[in-house]
Formats: structure tokens, C-alpha cells, sequence
């Protein structure tokens, strides 16, 4: 099976301002020769801390940015060769979910036409169109009374679902999800995890799911690559990473994780033990 999206050797570094007339530029690097691949209808999860070029990587993916060296690759395509032709399919083929689900969102439209932006590419009629903005909402638990509402009107959750829908609405292949649920509370993060599940069942999409939290990769991933300063420092199926990871800095994202039960990890830790402790000293 042909990889979906391909990095090969990809770099990427951006220049800073001067600080003095005559000095050289500082650059800094965000991606130092990365290569990874995500295969069709696979979750492909990319963790680290934030200023790991996790972002990049994806804004990458989508060709909304260029590397500095190496290759990105997109359905076989090389994105730095792609002729206007090439990127119509790509545009369709391709979608990405931000962060923030409200300045993601033009607040000057309605969500008919916020749905509807993506199929300005492939020129469908106006009946067609419409057709399609109403089962991207419902795919996603919108029904049609939302088509004339503002982005202000709607929860966070609500917002980041909406997203999804102008996403959905080219039937791509791949989804970059970059956060997609950081802004969201953590009830709400669950049922957003789940839509994504859903649509990946239903669809056979393939997501590059990019996350600082490495319990959210977890929840969806097949595979998780962990990026520290710019470098994928370990890849692994998430079942083998996650109970014989490698690499020291996976070891700390890991242990950074919440426990399911805080009561019992304190006790674990003697926590509680010591707490009853101080109280009886005190009684006494």
C-alpha cells in the first residue's frame, strides 16, 4: 500500500528579527530533517511540547506552508511540484481542523456558507451544493435550524464541530487535525474524540492528529510519532509505545499523563498514608 502523505527528510527554519543593524539574521528551526508517513485510512498521532514543530508539520501536510529541504508528499504528489491541476484534487483531498474553533471561523457568516467555502472548488450546482452542507451537519449531530446562525451563537464544542462539517464537506481522504480539542472543556473534548472516531469508521479517513496530550493521541491513534526540538525522536504502534516507549523524553510524556484514579495513585505515591498520618499528629 502506497503511503498517503509522505515527509522525506523535511526542514524547516524561520528568520528571526535582528537585534542589532549589522548583526546576522538568528534563525531558528522548526523541523530538522523529519521523515514520517501516514498510510490511507490510518491515525497517524504526533505528540510533543509546544515549539516541537508539530504545527509546522502539519501546516506542511496541506501545503500551506513550504520546506526549506526534503519532500512532502501527498497522494503520490510532490507538493513543491504540484501543477494548478494537481492542487484542485489535493485542496479536495486534503482538509485541516484548527485549534480554536471560533477565530477559525469567519464570525461575518452564516454556517451555511462557512460549510459550503471548501466546494468553491469543485463547482457544483447550487442544489447539489446545499444537499452536501446539510449532510456534512448531520454527519456531525447539526441539524438544518443551525444553516442561518452565526459562530457566536454556538458552544466551543459546538464551533469545533461545525469546523469538522466544512472539513467533511469535500469528502477528503485526510484530515490534519492540529489540537483539535485543547479549547474545549474536558467533557466536551470526549464527545469530539468520539465524532472523530465515528467519521473514521464511516468514512475510511486517515488523520495526522497533532496534540500536546498525549492521552487525546492515545484515544484515536494507530501510530504515534513523538516530536521533541524539531525531531521525531520515536515512532511505534500506540499499544507497543505506550507499554515499552524508548526514547527518555517519551518516558516523561507518559509520566506527565494523568491517572485514571488520583485517589489510588496517591496512595500509590504514600500520599495518603501520610496525609491520615499529619492528621492524627495533629489530634493528638
Amino acid at each position: 500500500m502506497a503511503p498517503l502523505l509522505q515527509f522525506e527528510g523535511v526542514s524547516r527554519h524561520y528568520r528571526l528579527p535582528r537585534r542589532r543593524l549589522f548583526a546576522p539574521t538568528p534563525r531558528v528551526t522548526a523541523l530538522d530533517a523529519v521523515s514520517l508517513e501516514l498510510n490511507p485510512g490510518e491515525t497517524l498521532g504526533l505528540v510533543g511540547e509546544s515549539g516541537s514543530g508539530k504545527s509546522t508539520l502539519g501546516r506542511l501536510a496541506v501545503g500551506l506552508e513550504q520546506p526549506d529541504s526534503g519532500v512532502v508528499r501527498l497522494g503520490g504528489i510532490d507538493l513543491a511540484k504540484a501543477s494548478r491541476t494537481d492542487w484542485r484534487r489535493l485542496r479536495r483531498d486534503a482538509q485541516m481542523v484548527f485549534q480554536d474553533p471560533f477565530s477559525s471561523l469567519d464570525p461575518r457568516l452564516t454556517v451555511a456558507r462557512i460549510v459550503a467555502e471548501p466546494l468553491g472548488l469543485l463547482r457544483l450546482p447550487a442544489a447539489e451544493a446545499a444537499g452536501r452542507v446539510r449532510e456534512a451537519l448531520a454527519e456531525v449531530g447539526l441539524g438544518v435550524e443551525t444553516l442561518g446562525r452565526y459562530p457566536h451563537e454556538f458552544s466551543g464544542g459546538q464551533r469545533q464541530r461545525i469546523a469538522i462539517a466544512r472539513a467533511l464537506i469535500t469528502r477528503p481522504e485526510l484530515l490534519v487535525a492540529d489540537e483539535p480539542v485543547s479549547a474545549l472543556d474536558v467533557s466536551v473534548q470526549a464527545q469530539v474524540l468520539n465524532l472523530m472516531a465515528d467519521l473514521k469508521a464511516r468514512h475510511g479517513l486517515a488523520y495526522l492528529l497533532i496534540s500536546h496530550d498525549l492521552a487525546v493521541v492515545a484515544h484515536l491513534a494507530d501510530r504515534i510519532a513523538v516530536m521533541r526540538a524539531g525531531v521525531i525522536v520515536e515512532v511505534g504502534p500506540t499499544a507497543e509505545l505506550l507499554a515499552r516507549p524508548q526514547h527518555p523524553y517519551t518516558r516523561a510524556l507518559l509520566a506527565a499523563v494523568l491517572p485514571p484514579d488520583p485517589v489510588r495513585a496517591r496512595a500509590r505515591l504514600g500520599l495518603v498514608r501520610r496525609r491520615r498520618q499529619s492528621v492524627g499528629s495533629a489530634a493528638s
